[in-house]
């Protein structure tokens, strides 16, 4: 399998893509005016405590307060579950004392206190920024954890002789005093001088951000995550990665200073790209973007996919489309449900979707094939970084399942509410906003001493209410023995009406 990354800088943006075989498995962007906020640390102070929910609001010095759960303060490994979302299904061994019952909020910060925490989910819509206490600070073979002693193992390293290697290699490690530490995938070969080369790394940084804290006033941030291009080459340019290729020079340098450090075998597969051809077009990689943000998606089959995202959930439809099949309707549902169940998990990922989703696939009698798409969708799913439970398929065809959501979907990043439907996808007919003007017409006319009224409206509207055959405004000219003019203006939304006294 070839897997590549091409990474595109210009003087706004930055966007990543992953190629699988020439396919897009991934893609990332982050907006040159948006600061990435995940991963870092700030030195808060609590705004107030909720013991109803057991949680606290705490100003870190954005716009809105964080949120922080009793979990996040005292309750283990929850923080680097939430942060590290390329580890979040590598979950470590549990310690004894994780499933012991958590103490009220109220007794573990009061209002006023600073506390040093870390951003885990982003600030999205409504809601402020999720926080941890447990500070996590990733390096590309470990996690340290400055606040837990527990020393753990990625679960997908699986050969057990390379885990025991590894092992070994932890208990000569020398780590402060209540310092843990999590070894990643990516650590699975490297030999022990790269380890304790990074360990010395990340202890040295989390001395610098310690002692930063300690001379800071709450709120203030004390340490910034790297930005998408360096998170990419930490945690997605492994040694099955063929090649990366980036356009920018300065980028460039940058990837292979910070290789320099973790990765110097890889500094060579490192390529710059100065071709005038842009570098996403010389791939087919822009073709690909593009077809992100259809809200429908196509199945070899002739079926397709119908994406629906909501502030509370992700909406799936799987439908038949121009695929009839070739035997009876159970077959033809079960190809199409395969093959959908195969382009979800990736189209999730492309789409960085998050939180509750719902997949209505297309109703099948056999329990056989049911089982078989539910293994299916598993099956495609492990691939993914992110956090996901999935609950098994229903006799009707819904299957409920959670991803973790720590940023932003590619399409709440890249649109906006639309200021047309407010939101809603929809907008009221000619014929509905007509009958909305008779109304306000009525109420005006009758309480109004001037000879007439002007009436500003979109042209569809215009046309419809002026139109011969429907007669609306002659019998209120009548009725109220005063002019009614009708104003087309083409820059006014189709559901506004303006109404202006005048002598008309």
């Amino acid at each position: 399998m070839s897997k590549e990354i091409f990474i595109n800088i210009d003087s706004h943006e930055k966007r990543v893509a992953v190629l699988e075989n020439k396919r897009m498995e991934e893609f990332y962007i982050e907006r040159l005016n948006i600061v990435n906020l995940v991963g870092s640390i700030y030195k808060g102070r609590v705004e107030s405590v909720l013991p109803g929910i057991n949680a606290a609001f705490v100003n870190i010095g954005l716009e809105k307060n964080g949120f922080i759960h009793v979990s996040d303060v005292v309750g283990g490994l929850s923080g680097y579950e939430k942060l590290l979302e390329e580890e979040a299904a590598e979950e470590v061994e549990k310690k004894p004392d994780r499933d012991k019952p958590l103490p009220p909020i109220n007794e573990v910060v009061k209002k006023g206190d600073e506390i040093l925490v870390q951003i885990v989910k982003e600030p999205i819509r409504t809601k402020g920024a999720r926080l941890t206490a447990h500070i996590s600070i990733p390096g590309r073979f470990i996690v340290l954890m400055p606040f837990d002693n527990h020393i753990g193992v990625s679960k997908r390293i699986g050969d057990r002789t390379e885990r025991d290697r590894i092992r070994k290699i932890l208990q000569e490690v020398k780590l402060p005093k209540d310092v843990g530490i999590i070894v990643r995938t990516a650590a699975g070969g490297v030999n022990k001088k790269d380890i304790f080369r990074e360990v010395r790394y990340l202890t040295h940084l989390w001395n610098e951000i310690r002692n930063k804290a300690k001379k800071t006033r709450a709120p203030h941030i004390i340490h910034q995550e790297y930005d998408i291009v360096l998170r990419v080459v930490r945690d997605l340019f492994t040694d099955d990665v063929q090649k990366l290729e980036v356009d920018s020079r300065d980028e460039f340098n940058k990837i292979l200073k910070f290789l320099k450090i973790y990765s110097p075998q890889l500094r060579s597969r490192v390529k710059f790209h100065h071709e005038p051809v842009a570098l996403f077009e010389k791939y087919e990689i822009e073709k690909q973007i593009d077809k992100i943000y259809n809200r429908n998606v196509q199945l070899r089959s002739g079926g397709y996919l119908v994406f629906d995202e909501t502030e509370s959930l992700v909406a799936i439809d799987v439908n038949s489309g121009k695929f009839v099949g070739e035997r009876n309707l159970e077959e033809t549902a079960y190809k199409t449900n395969i093959e959908a169940a195969e382009e979800i998990p990736r189209q999730l990922k492309l789409r960085d979707m998050g939180g509750i989703i719902i997949i209505d696939f297309i109703d099948m009698e056999s329990h056989e094939h049911r089982k078989s798409i539910f293994r299916t969708l598993e099956r495609h799913i492990e691939s993914d970084k992110a956090k996901t439970k999935i609950l098994n398929i229903s006799s009707i065809g819904l299957v409920e399942m959670t991803r973790q959501r720590m940023r932003q979907s590619i399409e709440g990043k890249s649109y906006q509410k639309c200021p047309y439907c407010a939101g809603r996808g929809t907008v009221k007919s000619a014929s509905t906003i007509s009958i909305e003007l008779m109304r306000k017409l009525v109420h005006m006319l009758a309480e109004s001493k001037a000879r007439g009224v002007f009436v500003s409206l979109h042209p569809d509207v215009a046309s419809y209410v002026v139109a011969p055959e429907r007669n609306m405004i002659k019998p209120l000219e009548r009725r109220f023995r005063k002019t009614i003019r009708v104003i087309e203006d083409p820059n006014r939304h189709i559901e506004d009406i303006k109404i202006e006294e005048g002598s008309a």
